[in-house]
């Protein structure tokens, strides 16, 4: 992060990439409630200006200012006091908007898949060099001493190639199983909205 950056975001100002990425987020919830909640019932916008600020679900100033027009929204309408309702909530500070410190199962997961790939890339580049070295072996004569040599590191070559085709295939299925989770985890978290958007 960029010391003294600032960023801009639909009118608002940030001081934090972090803080911007989560203000994005929450432009999205806000963007989602807009299309799915009556706004113009004032029990509605009662219900979720309480819910949202229970949650702590917006903290970014893009979504304190929903929660202000919520709140106005509701006093306007003369059916609650302004005693009644929860206070606004303060921006949290740009520092205090990190990443979770618990890795999630799926993170973990796609660290673990990056490592694979790594692993995997210095395995193939140490084949590339082997191959090289084949072919400059072989170039430089067939009475060469080395030709014992080349022989046993064919032979250790096709083992190689062997194990890496086997690695590659086991690190697609994974991928692909990964790619499943991650779906069914999307599929999760939308089924999840759409139960919570049913209690209101």
């Amino acid at each position: 992060m960029e010391k003294g950056k600032i960023y801009t975001y639909q009118g608002f100002t940030f001081t934090s990439e972090a803080e911007l990425n989560e203000a994005k987020k929450e432009a999205e919830v806000v963007s989602y409630i807009r299309s799915q909640a009556d706004l113009g019932n004032t029990k509605t916008v009662i219900k979720l200006y309480n819910r949202l600020i229970e949650k702590g679900t917006l903290v970014t100033t893009l979504g304190i200012a929903f929660l202000q027009e919520l709140r106005s929204r509701a006093l306007e309408s003369g059916v609650v006091a302004e005693s009644s309702l929860k206070p606004l909530p303060q921006p949290v500070e740009a520092e205090k908007i990190q990443e979770p410190k618990k890795m999630t199962k799926d993170r973990k997961l796609m660290e673990l898949y990056k490592q694979r790939c790594k692993t995997l890339t210095i395995v193939v580049v140490a084949l590339c060099v082997v191959i090289v070295g084949l072919f400059v072996i072989r170039l430089f004569g067939t009475a060469s001493p080395y030709r014992d040599y080349e022989k046993q590191v064919l032979n250790d070559y096709a083992g190689w190639k062997e194990e890496l085709t086997i690695k590659e295939e086991e690190l697609h299925q994974w991928e692909q199983n990964l790619t499943e989770k991650e779906r069914i985890l999307a599929e999760w978290e939308v089924n999840l909205t759409e139960r919570e958007e049913k209690q209101k």
